[in-house]
């Protein structure tokens, strides 16, 4: 992909790393290094430049990291074993099943439970926006159970009037955990252990979870979840898979940091956004034709203070002026025949002098002006 876009790195697959914008790798020594700094900018262009600790030096191959570090490794592997026998012993008359999303976390788990047990179930959560590599990978197990809702989520966004955004999204809940939970419920399964691949370093959130937990949207269900690798790094994770030869989802051979949810998940960044208009053309541009429509149906100037084009690269939330720019309020006049900007500077920014709440309803807002005056400060 770089060489492509014009970037013509140096660097040898099995060496190196991206890793938070920045191209990495180990020496000889131990010591981890960084050559490159990655960029996106909000028009999805790319800055590749060096990076201000870059020097030249023998890269460490992936299977030398593994050497190097294989006896910490092979205590947390044992302590995840460990874990997994005795929570089999423990909870020998519950069912069992490991989820996955046929991400690098749920791999590792997943040959970690065969080193134990085969008598486990697998279960993949369709939420009908992953990739065709993922899609792939799924296909290759016969065994596992697929869950599939009946509505796509694009045809539940579209019913909805909904875009996910980081403040304010039901997609995970809905297409993911709640296709779980209804599963297990329909097929009166009430003794239960999901095995996941969660980790403690992912997220603050997730830092305090202990090896067994119980996930309060289960209520008062005899279910738990299993976490063997919840003391693992990310390195620990990709050296395990690079060693034992994993079979991996391509999308992370494609650069990507996650494989879920392919570009509609608003906690995506512009670094993905550039990976799904390269790899994923066709779906990229379905999810902007999505976003453009629904910026004009429901005149998102008001709600963000911005032009359809930079709703493109805000629409998860990353941008929400105080005020509209000069440039938004002209367009919201070009797009609603309007041909008077104090009249179309009324439509933005608009309180309830009741209840103080914001005025989203163009009818309202024209209905207020059509009563008290254009020059109204008073919005009921």
């Amino acid at each position: 992909m770089w060489s492509d876009l014009g970037f013509n790195i140096p660097i040898t697959e099995g060496f190196y790393w991206l890793d938070r914008g920045i191209i990495r790798a180990f020496s000889s020594d131990g010591i981890l290094h960084r050559l490159y700094k990655y960029k996106v900018n909000d028009d999805l262009t790319i800055n590749i430049t060096k990076h201000k600790e870059y020097c030249d030096f023998n890269p460490e191959s992936w299977e030398e990291t593994y050497k190097r570090l294989k006896n910490g490794l092979q205590n947390k592997i044992d302590e995840s074993l460990n874990v997994i026998k005795s929570t089999l012993d423990t909870y020998s008359n519950y069912d069992f099943w490991c989820l996955t999303s046929t991400g690098k976390d749920s791999t590792v788990v997943l040959d970690l439970v065969y080193k134990v047990t085969s008598n486990v179930k697998v279960m993949f959560n369709n939420t009908t926006c992953d990739a065709a590599d993922t899609y792939r990978i799924v296909k290759k197990h016969s065994d596992w159970i697929i869950t599939t809702p009946e509505e796509s989520i694009y045809n539940y966004f579209d019913k909805s009037n909904f875009i996910p955004t980081r403040f304010g999204r039901a997609c995970c809940s809905i297409y993911k955990e709640g296709q779980s939970i209804q599963y297990f419920k329909v097929h009166g399964i009430d003794k239960l252990i999901q095995i996941m691949g969660v980790r403690n370093d992912e997220s603050n959130k997730r830092a305090d979870r202990e090896y067994i937990i119980h996930n309060p949207k289960w209520n008062d269900k005899d279910w738990y979840g299993l976490l063997p690798i919840r003391k693992w790094t990310s390195l620990d994770v990709w050296l395990y898979i690079l060693h034992n030869q994993l079979e991996i989802n391509n999308k992370y051979r494609k650069g990507y940091s996650r494989v879920g949810c392919s570009i509609c998940c608003p906690y995506y960044t512009k670094t993905t956004w550039v990976l799904d208009k390269y790899w994923y053309p066709l779906a990229y541009e379905r999810w902007h034709k999505i976003l453009q429509e629904d910026f004009l149906k429901n005149s998102r100037w008001q709600q963000l203070n911005c032009t359809v084009k930079e709703y493109h690269s805000c629409w998860n939330g990353g941008l929400l002026r105080t005020a509209p720019t000069n440039e938004v309020i002209k367009e919201l006049m070009e797009y609603k025949g309007l041909s008077n900007y104090h009249v179309a500077e009324q439509f933005f920014n608009k309180t309830c002098c009741k209840c103080g709440k914001n005025i989203r309803q163009n009818n309202v807002l024209a209905m207020n002006m059509k009563y008290l005056g254009r020059d109204t400060a008073i919005f009921r």
